[in-house]
């Protein structure tokens, strides 16, 4: 079951997309003295990348508004804490901002720009290391008007809130964003939805490929 209201959240703003910046905030509750999160260094293929140095401007509060310190510690990893002489022992809710630069078209990439977006959110969304296995939410913010949205998720409070069981769960989920085609059709008992951006394409193309690939797909794990 998906949870009724999710523990950490994220609201992922497309104003501007022509900028090619999706601005995130990212909501920690109930944190101590210390919050320590990171930007995976994992996606969709089988090797190490660096996802982090697309990653600007990010500044942190508490739920008071008191601004944290933030210290970047390795290539992927940011330290948020408070003043070190204040009396401060729970930070309670911890906020933090940042901006996130992607155009590379792809499916192992990620790109905004004024036709659409295209996510893969681990190379948007920050984690919280010792934190993964708990819910959480994404919204989508300052969408342009004409876009809709495809994503591997059942929406929560509204069509452009997703919650899901943990940050795993989240991140293996791309999402398109923009006026794309999309259809929807059976192979057996497997329910298939395609959207798809793009030029140059064939609809019958599509359809007969990802009818094989799921019919073998489907037989060789007998499920």
């Amino acid at each position: 079951a998906l949870p009724a209201s999710a523990t950490i959240k994220y609201r992922v703003s497309l104003g501007h997309p022509g900028d090619h910046l999706f601005h995130v905030s990212m909501t920690v509750p109930d944190v101590q003295d210390h919050l320590v999160v990171a930007m995976p260094a994992w996606n969709t293929l089988y090797q190490v990348r660096d996802f982090a140095h697309h990653v600007q401007e990010v500044a942190a509060h508490a739920s008071g508004g008191q601004v944290l310190h933030t210290t970047k510690t390795d290539k992927q990893t940011w330290r948020i804490e408070a003043d070190p002489g204040s009396m401060t022992e729970s930070l309670g809710r911890v906020t933090i901002d940042y901006a996130v630069f992607w155009d590379e078209a792809g499916p192992f990439s990620s790109q905004l720009n004024d036709d659409h977006a295209f996510i893969n959110p681990a190379m948007i969304l920050f984690y919280v290391p010792d934190r993964r296995g708990e819910d959480v939410q994404v919204e989508y913010a300052d969408v342009p008007a004409s876009w809709h949205i495809a994503v591997a998720l059942r929406p929560g409070a509204n069509s452009w809130t997703f919650p899901a069981k943990d940050y795993d769960t989240l991140v293996d989920a791309p999402v398109e964003l923009g006026t794309f085609e999309e259809w929807r059709f059976d192979v057996g008992a497997a329910h298939i939805r395609v959207a798809v951006h793009g030029t140059r394409w064939n609809r019958e193309d599509v359809e007969d490929t990802v009818r094989r690939v799921v019919a073998y797909q489907t037989a060789l794990m007998r499920e």
